[in-house]
């Protein structure tokens, strides 16, 4: 039984001790690096990828060997054959299996913003959560102390009834929005696990406060990776073209065959050069129109993504400053002279509604600000995680 126990008491501890885990956010990116599913698959692609790019891409050849029998005896003998494409084929082939790995990995590199990005906006929101829980404590606090004021003052005067009942309403609402905001901070510490493939049940960690995302830089703004990428599909398919063009060219076959003698019939070798001759001109001319008419289409979506990422994130980098202005000015005017109004009205005993009212005004608007600054900061790091998906740089260089 004493054993039973105190496996009970350890486990329980342990328990406790994981769900006090204090992580920073850039231990948590770090996991996520490690330890994400979408970027192992990526990385999974970009090798496949780099492999299919390796060398050039000549048939294999052909051996074979041979046995003739007749009156005389018999005759052994073997036979090699390669087929050589045009060098252009051979060339245009070798540098589309380049541009394609290329793109692979700039399409990677703008994953990985992506992914850390998004890791980050998870993050926050989670410490956004959590402090959103203890600035709710924090308002419940103001409206107990005021609620203490209120109801003295009514013993006195039964006319200030109303405003202490819609004070004690105000506060059983207060523990619904307290109840709803510990449910949001369970979903998201959820999918903070799930991102960086963590126990759910288990991941109850305390987040360190992250610091203010930076906005990203225009100029990393101006060549995304996912542009990259659609140029580097393009070279590839410019590549594609000039190779599909190169079929009218002839390809070289050779051949080399060595038959042993027999008592009657000598022996020989043969050695033979041949060359392909295209004369069904409407394949080599059917493949070269298909990819010119590939090419042109990716021209046109090159363009058409580059506007639209350029028109997106114009307004983003717009709204970004905006949020990044009213953060600066609630935490450095409007915070400090909310903090300092409840301080004086703290010590003041009201006597009439008026005062009451302002008395619970001044209790309630610190908090209340600290909510509307909590609000605009996780408006402002989504606006960012946004952006960062379209920057050249990498998450941990922004």
């Amino acid at each position: 039984m004493k054993r039973l126990v105190l496996t009970l008491f350890i486990s329980i501890s342990a328990s406790s001790a994981i769900a006090e885990e204090s992580i920073s956010l850039a231990s948590y990116l770090k996991d996520v690096e490690a330890q994400n599913l979408t970027l192992k698959a990526s990385d999974a692609t970009v090798e496949a990828a780099d492999a299919r790019s390796i060398g050039i891409a000549l048939p294999q050849p052909m051996v074979g060997v041979s046995q003739m029998r007749d009156s005389s005896g018999t005759a052994n003998g073997f036979e090699v054959n390669q087929s050589i494409p045009f060098p252009t084929k051979l060339s245009n082939d070798r540098s589309a299996r380049k541009f394609e790995a290329e793109a692979e990995k700039a399409i990677a590199r703008g994953l990985k913003n992506e992914v850390l990005a998004k890791a980050r906006l998870l993050y926050v929101s989670v410490w956004s959560a959590q402090e959103r829980i203890q600035f709710l404590k924090e308002k419940r606090r103001a409206i107990q102390e005021h609620l203490k004021l209120s109801r003295a003052s009514t013993r006195s005067d039964s006319s200030l009834t109303i405003h202490t009942l819609k004070a004690e309403s105000d506060l059983d609402l207060l523990e619904n929005e307290a109840l709803e905001a510990e449910q949001t901070l369970r979903e998201q510490q959820i999918a903070l696990a799930e991102y960086a493939r963590k126990n759910p049940s288990e991941y109850r960690p305390s987040l360190e406060k992250p610091p203010v995302s930076a906005i990203p830089a225009a100029k990393t703004l101006s060549s995304p990776f996912q542009l990259e990428a659609k140029k580097l599909t393009l070279a590839k398919l410019g590549a594609r073209e000039s190779e599909a063009k190169s079929s009218w060219f002839p390809d070289l076959n050779l051949r080399y065959r060595d038959i042993g003698g027999t008592p009657m019939t000598p022996g020989f070798r043969e050695i033979m050069v041949g060359a392909t001759i295209p004369i069904f001109f409407w394949e080599p001319n059917a493949a070269s129109k298909s990819v010119h008419a590939e090419k042109l289409k990716g021209e046109a979506e090159y363009a058409q993504e580059k506007l639209g990422i350029e028109a997106k994130t114009s307004s983003l980098l717009s709204r970004a400053e905006s949020l990044k202005k009213q953060l600066d000015l609630i935490s450095e005017k409007l915070l400090p002279r909310a903090e300092k109004r409840m301080r004086l009205v703290h010590n003041l005993a009201p006597r009439d509604m008026e005062s009451l009212q302002d008395h619970r005004e001044a209790m309630e608007a610190f908090p209340d600000l600290k909510l509307r600054a909590l609000d605009l900061r996780l408006q402002y790091e989504t606006t960012v995680a946004e952006l960062s998906a379209f920057s050249s740089a990498t998450e941990g260089a922004q």
